[in-house]
């Protein structure tokens, strides 16, 4: 990248947004500094140790926002995530722990509904 210039979005795992008991946006916390994947689970787990997870709504398939591992291959060499929310796998020793460790927040650590 040397002599051009810097610019576009990143995105990956790891930020979740905040929400008070009564289901209104405060803010949001962001996790860096190792898999997306643990990053999120991170959060995760900071956000509800904060009791600021009364999730309205969200994508993944619980109707909450946890990451998405969807993306299949469409059958002419394609990556494609059939929810259009799918996150890549995170590559590693731990990648199926931490795709598991993922998949069980919601269970774990559960969503609050608004009061």
């Amino acid at each position: 990248m040397a002599g051009e210039k810097i610019g576009g979005v990143n995105v990956f795992g790891g930020g979740l947004a905040l929400y008070d008991k009564d289901g209104k946006l405060l803010g949001a916390i962001g996790v860096s500094g190792d898999t997306s994947c643990t990053d999120h689970i991170i959060a995760w787990k900071i956000r509800h140790a904060l009791h600021l997870d009364y999730v309205p709504a969200g994508v993944s398939a619980t109707g909450y926002d946890n990451i998405v591992h969807d993306i299949v291959d469409d059958g002419n060499g394609h990556k494609v995530s059939p929810s259009a929310w799918g996150h890549p796998e995170c590559y590693g020793p731990d990648n199926e722990k931490e795709k598991g460790t993922a998949a069980d927040l919601p269970m774990k650590f559960p969503i609050r509904k608004k009061l």
